[in-house]
């Protein structure tokens, strides 16, 4: 005689605090590039996520805080990248040359981000997103006030003639981006490094004998 089989329960998946987080990051992008940052709403990103209202406070406690957690993530990979560049040593004009291309680069790889964050973020977001900036503009300055004492870098004032030069780059990418078309990546880089060379003090641009 067969013996009669019961289908057994159907085990729980128990996620761990980094990947339940993870889900809600991932269900916050969702949502945002579907129906816009302003429009989304908490009980959309939990949805999305497959979790319930009171698991996501347990992680962040507001919608900003998601999109600045995500925009966070994006600033980290070019710090890494940006460490990574630094520790390779190379001469001071070819590693600078070699972290404005990289900035670039990652920007326009990571344009659906930059569009939720610079076209429809608030305030409040805006503000988060703009201290994970700080990190990286502070790790290049440090890099570039070294260059300076080194005699590579030459201007009245080279940590604000790099932060010039960043935000310069940003809000040209923010523009591009914004626009939905292709962007000639080689043509923005051509732009920055000329802006960069003439903001530093390149030595091929200094006259003779200067």
């Amino acid at each position: 005689m067969a013996q009669s089989t019961t289908p057994g329960k159907r085990k729980r998946v128990v996620k761990t605090p980094e990947a339940r987080r993870a889900d809600i990051l991932r269900a916050g992008r969702e949502v945002f590039g579907a129906t816009g940052f302003s429009d989304a709403t908490i009980a959309d990103i939990t949805a999305a996520a497959g979790m319930g209202k009171g698991s996501f406070y347990m992680y962040f406690e507001t919608k900003e805080h998601v999109l600045a957690a995500l925009w966070e993530e994006y600033v980290n990979a070019f710090h890494d990248t940006t460490q990574e560049t630094l520790a390779q040593g190379q001469a001071w004009w070819p590693t600078m040359d070699a972290l404005l291309e990289r900035l670039i680069e990652h920007a326009v790889e990571n344009a659906e981000l930059h569009r939720l964050v610079y076209g429809s973020a608030n305030a409040r977001a805006l503000e988060l997103c703009k201290e994970s900036n700080a990190r990286v503009i502070d790790l290049i300055c440090e890099f570039v006030r070294r260059g300076a004492v080194a005699g590579a870098f030459r201007s009245a004032n080279p940590d604000w003639a790099f932060r010039m030069v960043y935000h310069a780059a940003d809000g040209l990418l923010d523009d591009l981006i914004a626009r939905k078309e292709p962007i000639d990546t080689a043509e923005v880089t051509r732009s920055v490094l000329e802006l960069a060379h003439r903001a530093l003090g390149h030595p091929d641009l200094r006259p003779a004998g200067a």
